[in-house]
């Protein structure tokens, strides 16, 4: 009653973080023997946060000989190559072409399966035709699963219906070695931002919350969003709450106005460069 894992390019530690809740939770006991990061502050997140036996950085340097036997793997194989928010390059993008690092691994490990995450835009990437329901990239890694000899589904899961209070896509490709796995039939939980939310808490003494605190006493917090970007007038910026130094209302203004009008396309015909090149910030 025991289930060996590796958890490939594994972030802040989300899909180990389920993975394992599932399995305790039917009975199971998990040994996490591999974990893969290259991103330092995601590297640290996963030190503080879990027990490392074998935490390695880039994958693609990792020999298989030196990975332990695992039953199954995980891999949150880099998005930006897929994703609408990138430039779409697919398996021309070098990030793309790490999805083939978890195929060499489960060529030559061989192991009973694996669950594998990406954005949305994977479903879609590369189609043919617009009326196809999946795109030639999705086809590519599904017919690479399949020739390694795995029983393969895939499903594009809403994380509001899993007990999260956000809206956001991700596809799911699992397979195992002996059956397919149903994905139709998940139990679905709502909930929003208020069951959620810890109460009681002590507060965190940072920099950013010093300055926050500074200028917004915390019943003013409520429904606002921190961002950089242009949010409307529930939007914090960083220079509102000088978190990287104090600056006069004058010079506010001048940041917004530029703010307004860094995108505007007559700004770049005036300059004589294309449109999207055109930052004033």
């Amino acid at each position: 009653m025991s289930v060996k894992f590796i958890d490939l390019f594994a972030g802040m530690g989300g899909i180990r973080l389920g993975f394992e809740q599932a399995f305790h939770e039917r009975g199971f006991e998990t040994e996490c023997v591999l974990t893969s990061e290259v991103k330092p502050y995601a590297v640290q997140a996963l030190r503080d946060n879990f027990e490392q036996n074998n935490l390695v950085g880039d994958i693609c340097q990792v020999s298989t000989d030196d990975i332990p036997d695992f039953d199954v793997l995980l891999a949150g194989f880099p998005c930006q190559a897929f994703s609408t928010a990138g430039k779409g390059l697919g398996f021309l993008d070098t990030r793309g072409t790490l999805f083939f690092e978890v195929e060499r691994i489960l060529r030559e490990k061989k192991p009973y399966g694996f669950i594998l995450e990406n954005v949305e835009g994977l479903v879609l990437h590369d189609r043919e035709s617009n009326k196809d329901k999946i795109g030639r990239t999705l086809k590519t890694i599904l017919k690479s699963l399949n020739n390694l000899g795995y029983k393969v589904e895939w499903k594009l899961l809403e994380c509001q219906k899993f007990g999260v209070p956000q809206l956001r896509k991700r596809v799911f490709i699992v397979g195992t070695k002996d059956r397919y796995i149903d994905m139709d039939h998940f139990g679905e939980k709502r909930v929003v931002v208020g069951d959620v939310l810890e109460h009681g808490m002590q507060l965190e003494d940072t920099h950013f919350t010093r300055c926050l605190l500074k200028h917004y006493k915390p019943e003013e917090l409520h429904g606002k969003a921190i961002k950089d970007k242009r949010g409307g007038a529930n939007n914090i910026h960083s220079w509102d709450i000088g978190l990287k130094g104090e600056i006069t209302e004058e010079q506010k203004i001048i940041i917004e106005k530029l703010f307004k009008e860094r995108r505007k396309k007559h700004w770049a015909e005036e300059i004589g460069i294309k449109w999207m090149e055109c930052r004033l910030l």
